[in-house]
């Protein structure tokens, strides 16, 4: 009866507008008070015991590392090098939103200011070509959302703190599906473009052109290189490798594109604070809520009823990710993490599932979960930023979905595709 109330308080709170830290403190406060324990010791001792982990001090990092490539021109350089690239294909432009994600998703971590910093750059320029402005919005959500997928990835840290997995493996193990989700992407925009005659953006391919671009945007190109190949080869671990991040954005906005200015630097920091505080409350009453669950036992009353269902594997996680789809549309990538993988780990480990494959596939959920409203943060920040009425933006984003949700499924079906990368770094 208790659960129920919890349910209930949590889907009133959320449909008020409560912000979802606030929503998990008061759930994890009523649950406690109903079992008669409650101490405001305990909420600050576990709140801060979540917070006490070396993997989150990459959050921080990666965020600053983000900011420190938009304002020293890593951004204008990474957009030159995608228009070179693949400007010359049918519907050029969308073409270019798709590559552009990718490679800010290999810098940055951050679905949110992925899809911020593209969007400001490409959304206005494919409203003037002419593309429908639900698609243009839709494709810039879309390539943010790859963010979480394709290392680093602050979501993937998030996880391998709760679930004491590796950060490497989730790293090495998000390669191949963000590829693959991007090349869906490229796929899906080549489609609407035969369909409403797009154009194409740039000159046929020239050598020389293709060398100068690649020249001045090489050493932009070499940080996710420099990042996974550190971790890869042992030169320093995921956490490390976000300082990396710092210290070599840094070096290229100021000393080879000399387009950061020093005074912008408190903004910055100030910026990355502000988007570290919100991550970090968000686990750290997470933590308390999950603290509380657990010791009421309700993973394993979960792990029983699920199992109850069916002892099927594939059945069992088709039924997980299909909570988590759910979720999605109503809260953020973050929050669904630290309130689902408690619950769900000690569910997966009875079943013998790799906690590691596990991991990549409530990303790759997560990642849906952006695109769809009413919470779809991507889509939110793709109509702002582009200046798009929210529902042309959903109803542009639904084929993307479908496209993302089929490739989750066969991902739950032959997980050996997930994991050929991850078992190679044994």
């Amino acid at each position: 009866m208790s659960l129920l109330l919890l349910l209930l308080l949590f889907l009133v709170l959320l449909v008020i507008g409560v912000p979802i830290a606030v929503t998990l403190a008061l759930m994890g406060v009523a649950l406690a008070l109903l079992d008669g324990n409650f101490h405001p010791v305990v909420l600050g001792h576990v709140m801060l015991q979540g917070l006490d982990s070396f993997s989150l001090l990459a959050v921080p990092f990666f965020m600053l590392a983000g900011g420190l490539m938009e304002e020293g021109g890593i951004s204008k350089r990474l957009m030159e090098f995608a228009s070179v690239l693949v400007g010359r294909m049918k519907g050029g432009l969308a073409q270019v939103t798709v590559v552009l994600s990718v490679l800010f998703a290999g810098l940055s971590g951050s679905a949110v200011a992925d899809t911020a910093a593209v969007g400001s750059l490409l959304i206005p320029s494919m409203k003037e070509k002419g593309y429908r402005h639900g698609l243009a919005a839709a494709m810039v959500a879309a390539g943010g959302a790859l963010g979480p997928i394709i290392p680093p990835s602050i979501a993937m840290i998030v996880y391998a703190v709760i679930a004491n997995v590796s950060v490497e493996k989730l790293f090495i193990g998000g390669i191949l599906p963000g590829i693959a989700f991007g090349l869906l992407l490229m796929a899906y925009a080549h489609v609407e473009a035969v369909r409403y005659h797009y154009p194409r953006e740039t000159a046929p391919f020239e050598l020389k052109a293709f060398l100068r671009v690649l020249g001045s945007s090489f050493p932009a190109l070499l940080l996710p290189v420099v990042i996974l190949g550190g971790i890869r080869f042992g030169l320093f671990t995921a956490t490390e490798s976000s300082a990396v991040a710092v210290v070599y954005a840094l070096f290229l906005g100021k000393f080879v594109y000399r387009e950061l200015n020093w005074k912008r630097l408190p903004a910055i920091f100030a910026a990355a604070a502000r988007g570290t505080s919100a991550v970090m409350l968000i686990i750290a009453v997470a933590s308390f809520l999950s603290w509380v669950l657990t010791s009421r036992q309700i993973p394993q009353l979960l792990t029983k009823q699920l199992l109850a269902l069916s002892s099927n594997t594939t059945v069992v996680l088709i039924l997980i990710n299909a909570l988590v789809l759910l979720l999605g549309c109503f809260i953020d990538a973050v929050s669904i993490i630290v309130l689902i993988t408690p619950v769900a780990v000690p569910v997966i480990h009875h079943l013998g599932i790799d906690p590691v494959y596990f991991g990549l596939l409530l990303v790759l959920n997560v990642c849906i979960g952006a695109l769809t409203p009413p919470v779809g943060t991507c889509l939110f920040v793709a109509s702002e930023v582009g200046k798009v009425n929210l529902i042309e933006t959903a109803y542009g984003a639904v084929p993307i979905v479908l496209i993302a949700m089929s490739g989750l499924l066969l991902l739950i079906l032959f997980p050996e595709c997930l994991m050929f990368l991850p078992n190679l770094s044994h």
